[in-house]
């Protein structure tokens, strides 16, 4: 399956859930995906500002842990474990009507852990930068289950 399709279903996967995420990002788009890495954008709307008006710190930690977990899914896991770690430096703001870029790559994923970085822009200015480490030990049995179910 090609790497943005398998993205794209571990996304509506997230989404079907109807948790934090669904409720958070969903009109977060995927732009491409290729192996360990992922490119989606997200416009800044009324619910993801703060009470002085610029996006909420909030939001981009989330961003980060989503686009983490979606790089870890760029990587051919279905499932995308637990976080352990996640920091975020906030570089700069950004504003109602303003498009986010989100550039998350997957640097590795081991036997129980794997890391990954998330870059968030606006116009090619920097909003934010973050790191995601995720506890995959579980994730590994789910995704070779899925595999010996043909779920690909």
């Amino acid at each position: 399956m090609p790497t943005l399709k398998h993205v794209q279903k571990v996304w509506t996967n997230f989404l079907k859930k109807e948790g934090f995420e669904a409720h958070t990002l969903s009109s977060l788009r995927l732009i491409s995906a290729s192996k360990g890495t992922c490119v989606a954008e997200l416009n800044v709307a009324s619910q993801h500002l703060n009470r002085l008006g610029g996006c909420h710190g909030g939001l981009l930690s989330t961003i980060v842990d989503v686009g983490g977990s979606l790089a870890i899914a760029a990587s051919d896991m279905h499932a995308t474990g637990i976080s352990t770690d996640l920091n975020v430096s906030f570089v700069s703001g950004a504003k109602l009507g303003d498009t986010l870029s989100i550039i998350s790559r997957c640097h590795k994923v081991g036997g129980s852990l794997a890391y990954t970085d998330v870059e968030i822009t606006v116009d090619e200015k920097v909003i934010a930068l973050g790191r995601h480490t995720k506890f995959v030990r579980i994730a590994h049995k789910a995704n070779a289950q899925k595999k010996m179910d043909g779920e690909e």
